[in-house]
């Protein structure tokens, strides 16, 4: 497909959802403008096939199996299908792809459109009465630089923070169930990190009924839940290939320090690299442009350490599964602030509930609420 006649379909699509956004939160209308220019620069600058290579060539992956899916020509096998098409994502592309949609830009727009989702579930929950309320509540819960950023991209990170928001907050058994499902059949070991977390904050929590938390009890928590995770691929070893024993590295102080490195967003900087694709130039340039990556990790856990006392479920559960999946990730050669991506609206929506309270006097604290759909 020429450039020109993909961005001629990135116009259609976006006016279509600008149309359908009419009366909704500008913040939303703002997201799909702001999408509809980065899809078209990335067109125009590197055309639609190397575009593929634009920060991940995964997408290439998602790409492939949009186009087959759109082609009735895919695997029959269940395996196929349960554990390498990533259904939840390459489907809804692929029918858009069959109906005319370029494959690439039918995934992107699935990445837009759970980025919308989740703003407009984040903005449900706070309510920001003011537009410097807004702004915090978007920047914090990874709906401005990172959602967008990943939005014009053909990948999967916009759909697994949906849905590990979802599994988090949502208080409907049935949502949490689809959710941790689209999250197994999407990246089986977040499901796996997100489900087991869950059943230990329970019981945390059963045994710690009278007790108030603590700066040492959430450190403590903490590196219970990287152990767990670590034991967890051992697990997943063992269940998925029956081998015994076997575990991806040794403990010591460099493994130590890169499991650290998850909880501020600083992975690059411990990575082995032999794995790191950018420069330290290019890697910092990133961190800066989207400060998220290193602002919510570490106010989360500051949120956490500092004010232990008003730590929730929903607290508690982010950073044990958050906590499992470093464990999880760092016995493998993969490890980078992608991996964290799921679990930054969650964190944000943490932070909000910490820090915004102290601040009610002002008149710009938003209100908060609980996800009930």
């Amino acid at each position: 497909m020429s450039s020109q006649l993909y961005v001629a379909q990135v116009v259609l699509i976006g006016s279509g959802a600008l149309l359908l956004l009419a009366r909704s939160s500008l913040i939303l209308r703002l997201q799909v403008v702001i999408w509809m220019i980065g899809v078209t620069f990335l067109a125009l600058r590197f055309g639609s096939t190397e575009q593929l290579n634009f920060y991940s060539n995964d997408q290439r992956y998602y790409v492939d199996i949009a186009s087959q899916i759109a082609l009735l020509d895919v695997n029959l096998d269940l395996d196929w299908w349960l554990s390498y098409s990533k259904i939840p994502y390459t489907l809804p592309a692929g029918i858009l792809a069959a109906i005319g949609i370029a494959p690439s830009l039918a995934l992107k727009t699935i990445s837009l459109l759970c980025l919308l989702l989740l703003t407009r579930l984040v903005l449900a929950t706070f309510q920001p009465q003011t537009v410097r309320a807004t702004l915090l509540t978007v920047f914090f819960t990874a709906c401005g630089g990172i959602g967008l950023f990943y939005s014009i991209l053909a990948l999967r990170e916009t759909m697994m923070m949906l849905f590990a928001t979802y599994f988090l907050v949502s208080k409907v058994p049935a949502a949490r169930v689809i959710a941790l499902v689209m999250l197994l059949l999407l990246r089986p070991h977040l499901a796996a990190a997100l489900l087991v977390g869950a059943l230990f904050v329970q019981i945390w929590e059963s045994m710690r009924s009278r007790r108030r938390e603590s700066t040492g009890s959430i450190a403590l928590l903490t590196v219970l839940s990287v152990v767990g995770g670590y034991l967890l691929f051992s697990a997943g070893l063992w269940w998925q290939y029956r081998l015994v024993g076997v575990v991806g590295h040794q403990w010591g102080t460099a493994v130590v320090t890169r499991a650290a490195s998850n909880f501020v967003g600083l992975q690059f900087l411990t990575a082995r690299s032999e794995t790191v694709e950018f420069s330290l130039a290019s890697l910092l340039a990133l961190r800066v442009l989207l400060s998220e990556t290193i602002l919510i990790p570490l106010g989360f856990m500051l949120a956490l350490l500092l004010r232990p006392a008003a730590t929730t479920t929903i607290g508690r559960t982010a950073l044990v599964s958050l906590a499992m999946y470093i464990g999880l990730v760092t016995n493998t050669d993969f490890n980078s602030f992608r991996q964290n991506i799921p679990f930054m609206a969650v964190m944000g929506i943490v932070i909000l509930s910490a820090w915004m309270p102290s601040k009610s006097q002002t008149g710009n604290t938003p209100t908060t609420k609980t996800f009930a759909t």
